[in-house]
């Protein structure tokens, strides 16, 4: 199950806020064990058996997080840290990356002599293993490093483990947040329960509406034997792809929110107008948020961030973005990915250093932050080929396409070459490009619209909910980010 699946609207959903008000007069403890038994429920219908994995983890920071807390012994401490990170690293690599590597080492074996090759065991990546193992391990590092505090109830531990709006693919939240939302006492707000149903529609448009029907055009573009030499097919390839994956994961976060804040549960913002962004350090501010703060905190910082000298920051830089990168899939695309983002950031941090480019600044401030703009996203929609296309050889034909070499332009081939060109489309995405700009200055129009006359909110919310039934692909696609 999934949040565009009609069982998760249709049932799951409205069974779970029905029984969490009727626990409203009751006792916390009750909705807690409550959300834990839905919770699993939820990823048992998403991945089956793989819920063990998800208590394994749990039971594992439960204990490691008391162990440490009750301990002045600061080598007992690290022995139940290195457990808690053994176990939650352990599980993520054998299930997400084990047959990764052996097929990387039958890759390089093959041209040896007599050189055997192992078999892949064949696993399935569990639904979500990749945000929630690094939700949990950052509860007992805080604990660890004394900046968090171990829960008191193992219910409230579980719950924030497994809290299933944000279990399949985030945001990542952080303990000691997480916890104050669910000590708070609850009562029916029509307000939130507005702003919640608001943030699944809002949701539901991005991601059926913009991202499902852009999908065509993507696939349809580096789909094989494509024309991956004209600059204008791949431009439009990249735009369109660029749309898709923000349409589809801020889609997902919308909708995350919103069925929080149906239990008065907030939950952080992932994005902010990432499109928006004039420089590589300013997309990552903007772009998967949780993700990059816990990067930020869990790995730069620890690997000596800004704090030891030019060289130990750039290597700190790269190593945070390639294994970065490689979170988000076992693929050496992803871990180029993440390289070609290091070198963006390295970059950034030289040209905010050079006296040039901050006078330039100081004189003509509205055509360098334009122009930092233009080649900030230039360079962000460029990265996004590497994580589409995952065939070598399209990959390079299409990067160097992207930048003008050996290739040409050729617009009418581009509309002819593609049939699922459609008006209606086009409109789509340029509309979603001036929405986007807007938004970058005003703030989201999703907010705004919770607010407004309820009989003017149910005409607009009814009106986004008939479009997604009217203009909702044949197939619709599953979420990108399901897949890390």
């Amino acid at each position: 199950m999934d949040f565009v699946t009609p069982g998760y609207y249709y049932w799951f959903l409205p069974i779970t806020m029905a029984l969490y008000f009727a626990l409203l007069k009751g006792k916390q403890e009750n909705r807690i064990i409550l959300l834990v038994i839905m919770s699993y429920i939820f990823f048992f219908l998403s991945s089956g058996w793989y819920f063990i994995l998800l208590a394994v983890s749990t039971c594992t920071d439960w204990i490691a997080g008391k162990r440490i807390s009750v301990s002045d012994d600061i080598s007992v401490k690290k022995r139940w840290l290195y457990a808690s990170l053994s176990i939650n690293l352990g599980l993520l690599a054998v299930f997400k990356y084990l047959d990764f590597l052996i097929e990387s080492l039958n890759l390089i074996t093959l041209k040896l002599p007599s050189s055997p090759e192992i078999s892949t065991l064949g696993l399935i990546l569990p639904v979500g293993i990749s945000f929630y193992t690094f939700q949990t391990m950052s509860y007992t590092i805080d604990i660890y490093r004394g900046s968090g505090k171990p829960y008191d109830k193992f219910t409230d531990f579980a719950c924030y483990a497994s809290f299933f709006p944000q279990l399949v693919a985030g945001p990542i939240v952080r303990s000691q947040e997480f916890i104050e939302q669910i000590n708070k006492p609850r009562e029916f707000s029509t307000s939130r329960t507005r702003l919640g149903l608001t943030l699944i529609v809002y949701g539901l448009f991005k991601k059926i509406i913009i991202a499902d029907n852009v999908a065509v055009h993507v696939n349809e573009i580096f789909a094989e034997g494509a024309a991956l030499d004209n600059t204008a097919l791949v431009w439009w390839g990249a735009l369109c792809f660029g749309i898709q994956i923000y349409c589809d994961f801020s889609g997902y976060t919308d909708i995350a929110l919103g069925s929080a804040h149906l239990m008065s549960i907030e939950l952080p913002e992932n994005f902010k107008t990432p499109y928006a962004a004039t420089s590589p350090r300013d997309f990552w501010r903007r772009w998967h948020i949780s993700l990059s703060t816990w990067l930020r905190d869990y790995l730069y910082i620890p690997l000596g961030g800004s704090r030891n000298g030019n060289r130990k920051l750039a290597l700190a830089l790269m190593a945070t973005m390639i294994l970065g990168g490689l979170w988000h899939g076992a693929s050496w695309n992803f871990a180029i990915w993440g390289f070609l983002h290091g070198i963006l950031l390295l970059g950034n941090r030289v040209l905010a250093s050079n006296n040039l480019i901050i006078s330039g600044f100081y004189k003509f401030p509205k055509i360098m932050t334009g122009f930092g703009w233009l080649v900030t996203q230039f360079s962000i929609f460029f990265t996004w080929l590497v994580f589409r296309i995952e065939d070598t050889t399209m990959l390079f034909r299409s990067m160097k396409s992207f930048i003008g070499i050996d290739a040409y332009w050729d617009l009418d081939e581009l509309l002819s070459s593609l049939p699922y060109i459609k008006v209606t489309t086009a409109i789509m995405v340029f509309s979603f490009i001036i929405l986007h700009g807007i938004s970058g200055y005003v703030g989201s129009g999703k907010y705004w619209l919770a607010r407004r006359n309820p009989f003017i909110w149910g005409i607009i919310c009814g009106t986004a909910l008939g479009l997604c039934v009217i203009l909702r692909p044949i197939e619709a696609a599953d979420f990108i980010y399901f897949r890390f």
